[in-house]
């Protein structure tokens, strides 16, 4: 039962989660750079602060493709799918409530509020996962668990005023019906909290910072098993990532065919000693905005399927790290805090020659902005 008003609170709160998710949703447009430079000052602000830099990291590869891992690659379809699902769960609950408004049939009790209270909540949780699973950075994921704890307290504010409002046919209607899940009853009647006071006040203090801290740990693993996933290869100074397939021995072919070439020694040479480089490989054809190279005009992702397995473009950063006593890849990644574009190579992997070097562009599109990294 709902009453056909427009909720404030709940745009308020929808509001503030969507300016996070919509970041995924810019990065893929022309208008990312307006965007970021909103957003910018506070990624920056945590990329920079040692103790806070970690709420700017992906957990979940954005750029790369392909890992060694079914459960990472699934990750994105997996996300698009909960999204546009919730998306439409979300305007099918909206639909009924503007219905009944416009046509001034008072409360909503049927369709999807036949089954759950609060269907517009449940939907918008749903496709915020959804965009979280696209866009995995730790600090959307405390967001959406704020914003789930924020449409629980919502979703009691409508309820009391929905009491006053209805009475007993509303005591009713909740008794019958499951809030945000369709759970059976038995399951329905159980509660976390204490009726009412400070008690309850601290209650959900405590269960909202266990729900942050197991997100948190979670997320801890699922990044731990990403980086162990990726394609990589490794030297003294540098990580080389490959954002397809590749065995090993192919890409470090693609590295020492790079490196074996005379121009490309010399202008790393020119580079300051005692540094670090993420390189990437990726094939020609592709291109890809948040790996600071020359992009190909009008496009800031271009993946085709279709591309050439012999022909491939690596990609040298010199890098910036939190850390140098890093001991392994997962490590180096975690630890990068700003790159800078130092070389393009392609590379002839059936002829293991260099047959194109491109200069590095003389500005790259997100700047110093910490992206997604991998």
């Amino acid at each position: 039962m709902k009453e056909g008003l427009t909720r404030k609170s709940f745009w308020t709160a929808a509001a503030f989660y969507i300016l996070i998710g919509l970041e995924f949703v810019y990065m893929a447009g022309p208008f990312a750079a307006y965007f970021y430079s909103l957003y910018g000052p506070g990624l920056n602000f945590f990329n920079e602060t040692p103790q806070l830099a970690w709420l700017a990291r992906f957990f979940m590869p954005h750029i790369v493709v392909e890992t060694s891992s079914a459960l990472v690659n699934l990750h994105n379809a997996v996300g698009e799918s909960l999204a546009v699902t919730g998306f439409a769960g979300f305007l099918a609950g909206a639909s009924q409530v503007y219905y009944h408004k416009l046509a001034g049939k008072g409360a909503v009790t049927g369709g999807v509020y036949r089954i759950v209270r609060h269907p517009q909540y449940g939907a918008f949780a749903l496709c915020g996962l959804g965009l979280l699973l696209l866009w995995p950075r730790f600090i959307v994921l405390v967001m959406f668990i704020t914003m789930l704890f924020g449409y629980y307290g919502l979703a009691k504010i409508e309820e009391r005023e929905c009491e006053n409002k209805y009475g007993q046919s509303y005591r009713d209607y909740k008794k019958a019906t499951a809030m945000f899940i369709p759970l059976p009853w038995s399951l329905r009647k159980l509660s976390f909290f204490p009726g009412s006071g400070w008690k309850r006040k601290v209650a959900q203090a405590i269960l909202y910072t266990l729900a942050i801290a197991i997100g948190i740990t979670a997320a801890r693993t699922l990044e731990t098993h990403s980086l162990q996933s990726l394609y990589t290869h490794s030297t003294a100074d540098s990580l080389t990532l490959s954002l397809v397939k590749m065995d090993p021995g192919t890409l470090e072919t693609i590295v020492a065919t790079a490196l074996s070439n005379g121009d490309v020694r010399k202008r790393l040479t020119d580079h300051a000693q005692r540094k670090h480089y993420l390189n990437y490989v990726l094939p020609s054809e592709w291109y890809v905005s948040e790996i600071p190279m020359e992009t190909k005009k009008g496009f800031y992702h271009l993946l085709p399927e279709d591309y050439d397995r012999n022909i491939f473009k690596i990609i040298l950063t010199r890098v910036e790290l939190r850390r140098s006593d890093y001991v392994d890849a997962k490590e180096f990644l975690r630890h990068v805090t700003r790159r800078a574009p130092v070389l393009e190579v392609w590379v002839d992997i059936g002829r293991k020659m260099v047959t194109e070097i491109k200069d590095p562009p003389t500005a790259t599109k997100y700047g110093n902005i910490p992206v997604a990294i991998y």
